[in-house]
């Protein structure tokens, strides 16, 4: 697998403008689901089935980068949940790349920050 390559792209309906992205990762066996766009109730559906579509496709590694939502409301924050605790997420590690308080506020709020993986946070440091 060459790492970088695009796997394919999901355009919602105008009622839920978002898109992801899935991309191969720069790691053997990952995958990039970079979301763009507003997370509201009507993007649950199509939300939670690209993310199975990204986790089935990842050997090891899920990334799901949210650096590009505008707004996140409940729907990602039920569809981060019901990513990393899908059966299909077994033996797999799941990544949040967040790195605005419009996404990290609510993972703050529901204490998601805690039991995910979330890197990018503002204000702190780049891994390294």
């Amino acid at each position: 697998m060459v790492g970088g390559g695009v796997i394919k792209t999901v355009r919602s309906a105008a009622e839920a403008p978002f898109e992801v992205t899935l991309t191969e990762g720069p790691g053997p066996g990952q995958v990039v689901a970079r979301v763009c766009g507003e997370l509201d109730a009507a993007s649950n559906p199509l939300l939670q089935q690209t993310l199975l579509r990204a986790l089935r496709r990842a050997e090891r590694l899920l990334t799901i980068d949210l650096s590009g939502v505008t707004f996140f409301g409940s729907a990602g924050v039920t569809a981060l949940v019901w990513v990393s605790q899908h059966r299909e997420a077994a033996g797999k590690h799941v990544t949040v790349v967040a790195t605005s308080r419009v996404v990290t506020g609510p993972l703050e709020l529901t204490g998601l920050l805690e039991r995910l993986d979330v890197e990018g946070m503002p204000g702190s440091p780049p891994p390294g």
